[in-house]
């Protein structure tokens, strides 16, 4: 019913279009039926339940799960609001609208700001790789940036000995880092970090942005990457928040970290 309300409105707003010229000549209609649907890159459920373009609220379009509107083409962007539960305003921005379907991926603003916006996919770029971790990692951490600095990680595979002489395990580290990854901010970085899925350890360096030991009152800090939990298939984006030292054991529960060390294990996004 409501479809066929809009047909009728196009219909009659373009024979009035051309009943209204002058001398002779034909007006160009510059209102056209169409709709914008909004998909989120990891599959969640957004919570929107209306819209508004240039102030205006659209009608629900229940079967295509989006919203119909009289575009104007003559415009080139429009202001385009989405509300959430409470009139909460989930995402707003301004976006280039075509007559006919508008659909935009979306995706939060930043794990600490769940805000939607429109841009290209944070998960793009990694392909099925069931061998490795593809990950991208964030920081938030004002402890080791206190103002932002980049840092690096250089992240070691480590592996449970056991000590004959004391009956334990025991953690033992690579000498040698998998590898050493480019600058660690709080932006998404363009490119994935590949990290194998066999080895079941891992301990992170954090470096300096000239790949030096980063020290904090005379400590070296580590980060303990606690990845198995993303699964056979893992492609994510995983970021360090704004918390003091959470791991003082190594993973032997034996052997005390010998500095800061932060557990990496909070998922942003994940495909």
């Amino acid at each position: 019913m409501l479809k066929k309300l809009f047909i009728y409105f196009i219909v009659l707003w373009t024979g009035c279009a051309l009943y209204s010229c002058q001398k002779g000549e034909i007006v160009e209609d510059q209102r056209q039926l169409a709709r914008v649907a909004f998909k989120s890159y990891s599959g969640e459920n957004l919570g929107i339940k209306k819209i508004s373009i240039d102030g205006e609220f659209t009608n629900y379009d229940g079967p295509k799960d989006s919203y119909l509107f009289i575009f104007d083409k003559s415009k080139d962007t429009s202001v385009v609001i989405a509300f959430g539960n409470e009139d909460k305003i989930v995402l707003k921005q301004r976006l280039a609208l075509k007559s006919g379907s508008n659909i935009f991926g979306v995706y939060p603003k930043s794990p600490l700001d769940p805000t939607l916006v429109v841009g290209k996919n944070p998960l793009e770029g990694a392909q099925s790789d069931a061998t490795n971790y593809q990950i991208k990692i964030l920081n938030y951490n004002k402890i080791i940036s206190p103002n932002g600095e980049p840092v690096r990680l250089a992240i070691y595979s480590g592996t449970l000995v056991f000590d004959e002489n004391t009956f334990e395990e025991k953690m033992v580290y690579a000498k040698e880092p998998i590898l050493t990854t480019d600058l660690i901010t709080d932006q998404i970085p363009d490119d994935f970090i590949k990290i194998p899925v066999a080895i079941p350890y891992y301990r992170a360096t954090v470096l300096d942005k000239d790949s030096k030991p980063l020290l904090i009152n005379g400590q070296q800090v580590f980060l303990f990457l606690r990845l198995a939990a993303l699964g056979s298939d893992p492609i994510a984006l995983i970021y360090l928040p704004q918390k003091d030292p959470d791991v003082i054991f190594e993973d032997d529960w034996v052997t005390f970290v010998d500095g800061l060390g932060f557990e990496l294990s909070n998922v942003w996004l994940k495909k």
